[in-house]
Parts: structure tokens; sequence; C-alpha cells
């Protein structure tokens, strides 16, 4: 077990292969299931060895910038932008832009499923040129036809003269870009040739060990429509035709033909057939999709790291991976439906014994197995446990939620390593840090140091809309029966102001963190605000002592002794105080939550 510190600094740890960092709190767990040094999680222990990341090209290195002028201000934030007009690919997917109100940090979200699509290398009659297009059709105009593309941020339109920086840095360095130029001069020519791109969708690994093969392979040229060489994973980009070609989430390409700035040499993604360096315990050979992305997107400190430090394009890179690992364990699921023995689950007999009254259940169905977090069968597995520990244990007895606090000094500290990063640039270290605290508050709970013994904890994790995680908490306590007790809900939660005289830290910390609004008349806008009333009905009432009402709700002390704050300049008392527990709001300074349940 990890000895207990109340602040761990800054990483203070670096895996001794990889050169991953982290805090000392995430080299071993206390539970037992969770007993391994974590830098198995980046690299495997070494057995996973992929090259590093070559620093980015001139302008490129100087734009993706935090700290930069305001030409890189610009550029960062419009990266997605300025990757669009360079991309190959289209993102088949919806952008769901409704979230980005202005009223908090910059969310990717997508909604369904993404589809790499590439159509062919002249645009049909009619139609302007877009993505790979746009590196052979009318290259004389070139620099207006991608700004001709661009759906604009605002008033925000990408800067011509960085436009056209990037578009000699690409022809120069991208190797994919070199093959879609010479089919330019192909189709040029006068003999005209018909003129094909092969998108090599296999790659063989080198010996024993494995080894990246150059750039220059992820793509082929054919002259004269031959198909020689061409396998059945290849994508062959024809020069006429209306028909798109659908990228598969493991092809080798994919990451560099969507992701140009990111990769701007062209470097292979993930593939199969990527052996460990040393085969793992469990007795396979090749590295997990998942296992690669997590190896990359792991920062190390003196190296490049495009995928994490490249501001709202490595968001949409993140998420773009977790959807293509995604849609590659369904696609396992969709072929390999004999292994979850789902033809227990088909048939008319099984659906009449269902209770099914009509056809429209019947037929064949594929199912999800209940690993699959997020599947039906995962979530009834997880409510049938949470309904097994009520009927032994009757109902919980606290309520409380840990949301994450981006101003821990854990998160500050590892920002420092870029400086200019914003908590909201670096998910990744978000998540790593709540998920490091989190385990130590349920640790916590469970060993009785904030609600005293406990006999079951359950939690569910989600984020919020404003991207930052938080999980909601239930204990069942040992030392209380099935009927609350005023005593008990005053030993642990407080809603009220403490005095700044007596408890100065105190007093800051549910300032900040634990009051709610202001809203009402003097902030109508406000979130919670539900057809001209708030929402959680607040402010409250003042009470002397706490109560229960007759449906069984507590109704906490909120004392009229004076003690007012002020948000927003807005003078605000103990009405507006959020239910707390004061040592753990001091121990982890962020927004928690503590009620007791209605039994």
């Amino acid at each position: 077990t990890y000895p207990k510190r109340s602040y761990y600094g800054g990483p203070d740890y670096t895996c001794q292969h990889c050169r991953a960092i982290f805090w000392y709190h995430e080299r071993v767990q206390s539970q037992s299931s969770r007993q391994h040094i974590v830098y198995n999680v980046c690299c495997r222990g070494g057995k996973v060895s992929l090259p590093k990341h070559r620093p980015s090209p001139p302008p490129l290195h100087e734009l993706v910038r935090f700290d930069g002028g305001s030409s890189s201000n610009q550029f960062m934030r419009l990266i997605r932008q300025y990757n669009s007009l360079f991309a190959f690919t289209s993102l088949g997917v919806h952008v769901d832009k409704s979230i980005n109100t202005g009223n908090g940090p910059y969310v990717f979200r997508i909604n369904g499923v993404v589809h790499h699509r590439i159509g062919s290398l002249i645009p049909e009659p009619g139609h302007r040129p877009e993505y790979a297009q746009l590196y052979i059709y009318d290259t004389a105009n070139e620099m207006q036809n991608r700004l001709n593309i661009v759906d604009p941020d605002g008033d925000a339109l990408p800067d011509p003269v960085i436009v056209s920086a990037l578009i000699k840095m690409l022809d120069d360095v991208n190797p994919l870009v070199k093959k879609f130029r010479m089919a330019r001069d192909r189709l040029h020519s006068p003999s005209a040739p018909e003129v094909a791109i092969k998108l090599i969708g296999t790659i063989d690994g080198h010996g024993d060990r494995y080894a990246l093969p150059s750039s220059t392979e992820l793509a082929g040229l054919l002259i004269g429509g031959s198909s020689a060489g061409v396998s059945s994973f290849d994508i062959v980009v024809q020069s006429h035709g209306s028909e798109f070609k659908h990228i598969s989430p493991i092809h080798p390409a994919l990451m560099a033909l969507q992701y140009p700035l990111l990769f701007p040499y062209g470097d292979p993604g993930y593939h199969t057939g990527i052996k460990f360096k040393q085969p793992p315990t469990d007795g396979r050979e090749n590295v997990s999709q998942q296992e690669f992305y997590v190896h990359r997107m792991h920062y190390r400190v003196g190296e490049p790291n495009p995928e994490l430090c490249s501001g709202r394009l490595s968001q949409q890179y993140q998420v773009n991976c977790y959807s293509s690992v995604e849609a590659s364990k369904l696609s396992f699921y969709f072929f390999n439906q004999d292994l979850l023995r789902c033809e227990t689950y088909q048939g008319i007999s099984d659906a009449m014994g269902r209770g099914a009254s009509n056809g429209r259940d019947v037929g064949i169905k594929k199912m999800l197995p209940a690993t699959h977090v997020g599947s039906k069968r995962y979530m009834q597995q997880n409510f049938h446990d949470c309904m097994a520990i009520c009927r032994v244990y009757g109902p919980p007895d606290k309520f409380t939620t840990f949301t994450c606090n981006p101003k821990w000094l854990e998160i500050i500290e590892a920002l420092r390593f870029e400086p200019g990063q914003r908590a909201s640039d670096r998910a990744d270290m978000v998540v790593r840090v709540f998920h490091m605290k989190l385990d130590e508050y349920l640790d916590d709970i469970k060993e009785g140091r904030v609600f005293g013994p406990v006999r079951a904890v359950a939690h569910t994790n989600e984020f919020q809309k404003r991207g930052l995680p938080h999980s909601h908490i239930i204990v069942w306590q040992s030392e209380t029966g099935h009927e609350p007790s005023v005593e008990d809900v005053d030993k642990y939660i407080s809603a009220e102001l403490p005095d700044p005289n007596i408890d100065p830290l105190g007093f800051s910390l549910v300032q900040e963190f634990m009051m709610h609004g202001p809203c009402g008349p003097a902030n109508p806008k406000s979130p919670c605000m539900k057809d001209g009333k708030c929402s959680k009905n607040y402010p409250k009432q003042f009470r002397s002592e706490t109560s229960f009402d007759p449906a069984g709700y507590p109704l906490y002390r909120r004392r009229n002794n004076g003690i007012v704050t002020c948000k927003n300049n807005i003078p605000l008392d103990n009405r507006w105080v959020v239910p707390h527990n004061l040592d753990v709001l001091k121990k982890y300074q962020a927004h928690i939550n503590v009620e007791a349940c209605n039994q």
C-alpha cells in the first residue's frame, strides 16, 4: 500500500523504459486488484516499443505553441480549421457544436459513428474540389480553393500567409503529399494516362522486433489502371468516379491522412501485426489498438508530444482514437457472436418465452458482452449488483458527489512542462489526477475516515457538460439503522459558512466551492433556472435546527448568524450554501456535495 499524503506534488516518477511521467500515488494502487506498477500502462514494462516522434518542421514548430505571439495564438484557436484544409479524408460524423456556448472551456463532442472516406482524385463536373482533390486539381489556385472550404469559426478565418507556408512545408516533408503531387503531374502530362493511388493497407514486421517501415511505403502510384500488387486490404483511389472509399480504423495511413498537421512526416499509425518487444505473460504476440494509442498518448518530457500538445486538434484526435478502438471492438463482437453464445437469444420460441406478442423482436440480434462498457448487459449487471446490496443492507445512508477541480496543484504543476497550456487543453492529465484523487476519497470512505464504519459503497463516474469528470457515490453506514437521526446528519454534514475569524480556511473553501448561484432575479440566465425559478430550490430557508420534512427529506440547519460572502458582487448567506463535509472539503479542495439519503 502507498503512504498517505494529502498532497502529492507534481509528477515525480518517470517510466524507466519510455520516460512517461507519473505521480507517486499512481505507481502502486492500494486495492489488491490493482497492485501493479503503473508503467505497465504506458508501455507494459518496455514490451511496447514504438519510434519516437520527430520535431515538427518549420513553420509548424513555431506555430504549435501556447505561449507564442499573436499569429501562434490565432493558429492554435483555429488549428482544427487549418488541419481540415490539408486533410486527405473526411471526418464523416456529426460534430455537436451546441455545447460550446462561450460559457466554459472548448469541448469537442461527436454524435454517431465516425466514417473516414476518400473520393476520386478529380472532382465530378460542377463540384468544387475537396480534401485529397485539392492536392491535384487546379493547383494554380490551390490556396484560394482551400480557403473556400473553410467553415468559419465566428468571424475568424485562416491566415493566407500561414496556409501558404504550410502548403510548402507539406510539399517538402510529407511523402503522402508527394505521391499526390506526382499523380497530378502524371494527369497533366500530354498523354494523360489513367492514374490511381494505392494506399497500402498491410505493413510487415522486420525480424523479431517490430520496426516501422519508411513513410513512403504508405502509398504507391498505379499507372495505366494496373492492379498488380494490390491486396484486399489496400485502398485504390481512382482518378475519376463518384464512389467514396471507406478507410478502416486499422489502416496504417488513416491518421496520417486525417491529421497531416499532427503527422507532417506521414508516419504510419496503428495496424495489425505490430509485435511486442517481449511477449507478455498472456501469450499474445501483437500490440492491441488500445495499447498502441495509450503508449502514444503518455506525455514524455523533452520529446515531441503532438497528440497531447496541439490544443483543440488534440481533442479531436483523441476522440477519433477512442472511436476507432470502439469500432474495432464492435466489429469483433459482430463477427464473433458464437463466442458469446448468442444463439440462446434468437428464434421465435425464445421471443415467445420472453413474452413477445408480435414479431417486432424476432430475428437475428447482435449481442454485446457484459464486459463492454455502456452495453445493455453491462448496465443491467451493475444495476443488479446495486440492487443486491440494497436487498441485504437496505437503502443507503449518505449520498456524495466528487467533482474535479482543474486548479488542483497536481494539474497546475503538470501543465508547467508546456508553458501556456490550460487544463482544458490536457483532458488526459485532468482525468488522471481526478482518478487519483477519487481513488483516495473512496479509500477514505471505505476505511471509515469520512462517515465512520461503512458496510458498502457504490459509485458511478460521468462527465459534465463542461468536460470535467465527476462521480456520484452512495454509502451504507454501519453505525446507523434504517431511520436517520438529526445527530447523525449534523455530525457529517454542514450547510453553513464557517466563521472567518475562527476558521478562515474553511470559510474560503466554502466560499469558493460550495456556494450555489447566484440565481433567481439576480441572475435569470443561470444554468439552474427553469421556468423562471431555480430547479435546485435555492435560496433555502433559514433554520435553527436540522429536521426532516413529512416526506423524509432532510432540512439542514442554516442559521441566520450574519455571516455573508459575495459572489459576482452579490451577497450570499447560509441559504445559498450547498451541503458538504468540512473535513473532506479541506483535504480535497473541490466541489464535494454530501447529502443524507431519504429512507
